[in-house]
């Protein structure tokens, strides 16, 4: 906790002198408003040096040669978000739940030189990869901030970016137009190399390759990991007229686990199918083809943005419940970044119980399990510039097997 403590006082020096250099652009204006009071400046003109003197110290930060501030400080950009929720639960087994949880994160990226940077951040939450909420419990007791990603950055070339450490964010290292297979706070932790290449004006190509490590022991020399490989394209469609301005994005991922067969991975929802030991009676290398279509401005600017998902996954092992898939759709605002901006989203998912790992699924679908069926609906509105309240809903059901859960969360989120 002590080196914990040490970083966010690091994060409130780097704030501070941020608001240093706030300082000095008021020293300005007043020098700016004696000018003008002494007959030497028009309005028009005081206006006009005190947009450029700030325009020009901004772009002195950006660039890092900001000579009051020193060149380090300058290279590191801090952003972060806050969110309580309040959650109810229904299980068709056991009472109802209602809890209230946060969560706070703050990461930042700091530029090593002109190809390198780092990236690291802290979350609440304790060490479950696939959720970094804090319960409210316990008699107001303390919670816990971890590490959540840190990750070093190599732009080898302007198509070709290479990451290693613990990456920051699933959903910035392979396409993934829902959650059926990834929650959206797992970090995988390895090595990814992305190609991201334009061909033509409306035509790009890509893939996304990773070797992730999922476990380690001292006492087996097969230790289990995962290597992906996604190629895929986007392309853009032009303007159609009433239909609006559509983008395809369509990509293929290979995902080849090695040496999950006869072991139990950590954080197992205990779904998958398991040998009389108790651990996986199957290999998980599974092909997982995934669509995004995303249209500006549809029907005749309707709505602003709408956009639809599929996406699926097979494991040739098993003989059936090797299959899944999920297809949504969402429209409104493409961001919820200010008030009245809104969105609404609804997604179908049937993910069988040995079509994938059970230890990646989003949480709050019955828990992360495989073998489930249902729906999610989600509403998101812009109370204000960087806020909004999120309402979500699941309900989800066993595919084989009795069992139903439903969970109801409202979100206030804050983002910084």
């Amino acid at each position: 906790m002590y080196k914990l403590a040490r970083l966010f006082f690091a994060a409130f020096v780097v704030i501070f002198c941020f608001y240093s250099s706030q300082v000095f652009a008021g020293e300005v204006d007043i020098l700016v408003k004696k000018l003008v009071e002494k007959g030497i400046l028009t309005n028009g003109e005081a206006q006009q040096i005190l947009t450029e003197t700030k325009e020009e110290v901004r772009k002195e930060i950006a660039k890092g040669t900001y000579s009051s501030l020193p060149s380090w400080l300058q290279n590191i950009k801090l952003k972060g978000d806050m969110r309580v929720r309040y959650q109810w639960e229904d299980k068709t087994s056991a009472e109802d739940q209602h809890r209230g949880r946060i969560r706070f994160r703050l990461g930042a990226e700091a530029k090593v030189n002109d190809k390198l940077k780092v990236f690291a951040g802290l979350a609440t939450g304790g060490d479950d990869p696939r959720s970094t909420n804090q319960t409210l419990n316990n008699t107001f007791d303390t919670g816990d901030i971890r590490l959540d990603y840190a990750m070093g950055e190599w732009a080898a070339a302007p198509w070709a970016t290479f990451r290693a450490g613990k990456l920051m964010g699933i959903k910035d290292q392979i396409m993934r137009p829902t959650d059926l297979l990834w929650d959206s706070d797992i970090n995988p932790e390895g090595a990814s190399i992305l190609f991201n290449k334009q061909v033509w004006d409306n035509v790009g190509l890509f893939m996304n390759n990773g070797v992730w490590i999922l476990d380690e022991s001292s006492g087996e020399e097969n230790d289990p990991y995962m290597v992906v490989v996604q190629p895929g394209f986007k392309v853009g469609l032009g303007d159609l007229g009433f239909i609006g301005s559509p983008t395809l994005k369509m990509a293929t991922a290979w995902y080849a686990i090695a040496n999950e067969r006869g072991i139990t991975l950590d954080w197992s929802a205990r779904t998958n199918s398991l040998d009389a030991n108790g651990d996986l009676l199957y290999n998980y290398d599974a092909v997982s083809p995934s669509l995004q279509l995303d249209i500006d401005n549809p029907l005749g600017a309707v709505v602003p943005y709408a956009s639809i998902s599929v996406e699926g996954i097979h494991n040739p092992d098993p003989n059936d419940d090797n299959n899944g898939w999920a297809a949504g759709i969402k429209f409104g605002d493409k961001k919820i970044a200010d008030f009245g901006n809104w969105q609404l989203a609804y997604v179908y998912k049937r993910l069988e119980r040995d079509a994938w790992l059970d230890t990646f699924p989003d949480s709050d679908a019955y828990s992360g399990g495989t073998n489930i069926k249902g729906h999610e609906a989600i509403l998101s509105y812009g109370i204000g510039k960087n806020t909004s309240i999120d309402i979500d809903w699941y309900t989800m059901e066993r595919i084989k097997g009795n069992g139903r859960r439903n969970v109801f969360q409202v979100d206030w989120n804050l983002k910084f």
